[in-house]
């Protein structure tokens, strides 16, 4: 089976490398530190040269400005842009939230109804507050939400009054694909690091050489999960358990592939950015912190895999306890 590009899509990955090539990734300013997930910084000014050539709307309808492009397109967009180290941030999120809001924000849709309302809310009204989170690595990612009598204006209602819940179960199997899918080239790019370091440092450790071997074919085998996902996202098919596996794979490979970068930096591994003595510029040891939150970001790995028994494989839920 070829998992490669089509010739239209491998077309569109020249493009959007020779972008690349002459805007380099590190020359736009960040808005936003780099979570880890293998998106990299936000940066504002990046994200408005790629608006500027039509690619953040490459799969919306003509009717809404897009190209109506396969989701191939996308996909591609987003491998290349992780495996370059480009700082696209919560491009992804974005990219969900508008294909909700084509998708239920007309009185033609139709979700199974659960009695709850799904609204859009502006975090820039009054009563709402964010309030920082500060991670292991000094830096925030995330923020709790605050909100003390908030209005919402009837007219941000997404999709029909009522029928929320089905929507939310459908955006959460499509966030956990599009918060991980570029971890595949994002990992191709870490472990390229690691093999050039072990090259130049350890040219003679048999051991290392088969451990990042067997990194790789891990991660080829991630992509290939998350490609399956996607070919099921696109005809409409189910996708929750392949969703949630390809999730857990993500995260806890992302974890050993930079516990095995840990090992191989030896004491080095532990300095940060800056520090002279860093090796691979200390992005091993930023990326090794942010991992671990990653298993537990998008819905725990143990939530996933009762997902996966229960709504996939068809297994009966665990039996609640008594209080």
């Amino acid at each position: 089976m070829d998992f490669g590009h089509s010739a239209v899509e491998q077309t569109f990955a020249d493009e959007v490398r020779a972008f690349l090539r002459a805007h380099p990734p590190d020359t736009f300013p960040p808005d936003g530190t780099d979570a880890g997930y293998g998106s990299g910084a936000h940066s504002r000014p990046f994200t408005a040269a790629l608006g500027e050539r039509g690619w953040l709307s490459l799969t919306w309808p003509r009717e809404h400005g897009g190209q109506e492009r396969p989701m191939g397109f996308q996909l591609v967009l987003l491998e290349e842009l992780a495996m370059a180290g480009a700082p696209f941030g919560p491009l992804a999120g974005c990219l969900q939230v508008a294909e909700s809001i084509i998708r239920h924000g007309s009185a033609t849709a139709s979700t199974r109804s659960r009695g709850l309302s799904m609204l859009m809310v502006d975090n820039r009204l009054p009563g709402l507050e964010l309030r920082p989170i500060r991670s292991l690595t000094g830096q925030v990612y995330h923020y709790e939400v605050f909100m003390d009598a908030v209005r919402v204006p009837r007219e941000w209602v997404l999709g029909k009054p009522g029928e929320g819940f089905g929507q939310l179960l459908h955006g959460l199997d499509t966030d956990r694909f599009w918060g991980r899918f570029y971890k595949a080239p994002f990992l191709r790019r870490i472990l390229g690091l690691l093999v050039e370091y072990v090259r130049a440092e350890k040219p003679d450790d048999a051991v290392a050489r088969h451990r990042l071997a067997h990194a790789a074919i891990e991660i080829a085998a991630l992509r290939a999960l998350f490609h399956r996902a996607a070919w099921l996202i696109e005809q409409g098919l189910p996708a929750t358990g392949p969703v949630s596996a390809a999730k857990v794979m993500a995260d806890e490979l992302g974890q050993r592939v930079l516990s095995l970068g840990m090992e191989l930096l030896g004491p080095y591994g532990v300095l940060r950015a800056g520090s002279r003595w860093a090796r691979l510029r200390g992005e091993i040891e930023h990326q090794y912190q942010t991992s671990w939150g990653h298993a537990l970001a998008g819905g725990t790995s143990e939530i996933q895999r009762t997902t996966i028994a229960v709504r996939a494989l068809g297994l009966p839920a665990e039996p609640r306890g008594r209080g």
